[in-house]
């Protein structure tokens, strides 16, 4: 039922009316991760509600969400952190050619070493959407750099359904990256300055607001 409900609100939305949207074939052709669309329209009316300006990406990949987040509004910049050579071919080719070199900052290089080239603004959200294995690095690094009442959106917190079902993973590696992912979402939900709900939306979605 999940499923068709998900499938229903898809074709709802009438996707193919934003030009961003086809870079979701190629990134389905080459099996690169961008957040899923109803994550993202999730996120999109998240930014608009809370009027957010200045956004922070850790995970370019091919710069279709940062992209995204800026087509909302003309105002928004997003500055966006990717360490793979090849997904910052893609993103900068894919800035330029739709149109928003003016709104998107791409900074190259590991998200856990970026820290001072990131740090001149104060920021009103954090997408997290990077190696799952360092969600907690990055919350820790960059959230001195967000705002009272910021928000921090980490993605795929339920990986792949793996998450609440350890048991049916056979492979050792990605066991490890589930109890990684397990071990960031009981650390996220008790960190003291932030309320954190997890959602069932997708691949999961945690949505961490700072302050009281």
């Amino acid at each position: 039922m999940d499923d068709q409900n998900a499938k229903y609100l898809i074709q709802l939305h009438k996707y193919h009316d934003n030009p961003i949207e086809s870079l979701r074939t190629f990134a389905d052709d080459y099996a690169v991760p961008i957040v899923d669309r109803l994550t993202l329209d999730l996120i999109k009316q998240l930014i608009r509600m809370n009027n957010i300006k200045n956004i922070l990406e850790i995970g370019t990949a091919i710069g279709y969400s940062a992209m995204q987040f800026a087509s909302i509004n003309k105002d928004i910049h997003v500055t966006t952190i990717e360490r793979d050579d090849d997904m910052i071919l893609y993103a900068k080719d894919n800035i330029q050619q739709f149109g928003f070199n003016d709104q998107i900052t791409l900074v190259e290089g590991n998200a856990l070493d970026q820290f001072n080239h990131v740090n001149d603004k104060v920021y009103d959200m954090i997408f997290i959407d990077a190696a799952k294995a360092q969600s907690k690095k990055f919350f820790e690094i960059y959230t001195p750099l967000l705002k009272n009442h910021g928000l921090v959106i980490t993605d795929n917190v339920l990986y792949h359904g793996f998450v609440s079902d350890i048991g049916i993973v056979r492979s050792r590696n990605v066991r490890q990256m589930v109890k990684k992912v397990q071990e960031y979402n009981e650390w996220l939900i008790q960190q003291p300055g932030y309320t954190t709900n997890f959602l069932n939306i997708d691949d999961g979605l945690a949505i961490s607001i700072k302050g009281e």
